[in-house]
């Protein structure tokens, strides 16, 4: 019996259309719980002794807002939309995480602390260059009631001179790691 090729080429149709769908869905499944700050904070060594419990995190405003919204580590470490975006950021980093797990010996202070001044800088590079996108999709510049006087003009001024967020807040979450050389250039 001979297939009429007509049917064929609808039942491969039809089959994509499952076959994608089903990937979707399972694609959104793993970045919600590849996302979770259980999965951040629980699947490598080094973010449990390092990051989970350190006080500045634990204490930041990002952890502990008076308005019951608290971001979470991918509101801030993964891209802002899109499921490819976030699929690709997800992969790119766990590779990245899991090789330097590996090769390193995150026991010694000293070799987390070399790891989280490299990851601080390349986080703040990503957020320069995409213009703070992840704070942009919580924070509407517009809206936020500076207090003091000179946070008032700096704002003011960074709608003029297109300052992005990480430009000036650039250690708000995490214990501070200094600017490095080259990015204060980049400020202003």
């Amino acid at each position: 019996m001979v297939i009429p090729m007509r049917k064929t080429t609808l039942t491969f149709i039809v089959l994509g259309i499952v076959i994608g769908v089903a990937a979707s869905l399972i694609a959104d499944e793993v970045d919600h719980y590849t996302s979770s700050d259980a999965f951040c904070g629980g699947s490598c060594h080094s973010m449990q002794a390092y990051v989970v419990n350190d006080a500045v995190y634990q204490h930041s405003a990002h952890r502990t807002s008076g308005t019951g919204i608290i971001a979470g580590c991918a509101d801030c470490h993964m891209p802002a939309r899109g499921l490819l975006a976030k699929s690709w950021a997800h992969v790119k980093g766990g590779v990245k995480d899991v090789w330097a797990e590996l090769v390193n010996d995150f026991q010694d202070p000293k070799v987390w602390e070399a790891r989280r001044t490299q990851l601080a800088y390349g986080v703040r590079d990503a957020m320069l260059a995409d213009d703070s996108a992840n704070c942009r999709s919580c924070h509407d510049m517009r809206k936020i009631a500076v207090a003091g006087e000179q946070g008032q003009r700096e704002h003011a001024r960074s709608f003029a001179d297109k300052t992005t967020c990480i430009q000036c807040h650039y250690n708000l979450v995490h214990a501070p790691v200094p600017a490095r050389d080259g990015f204060a250039a980049m400020m202003r």
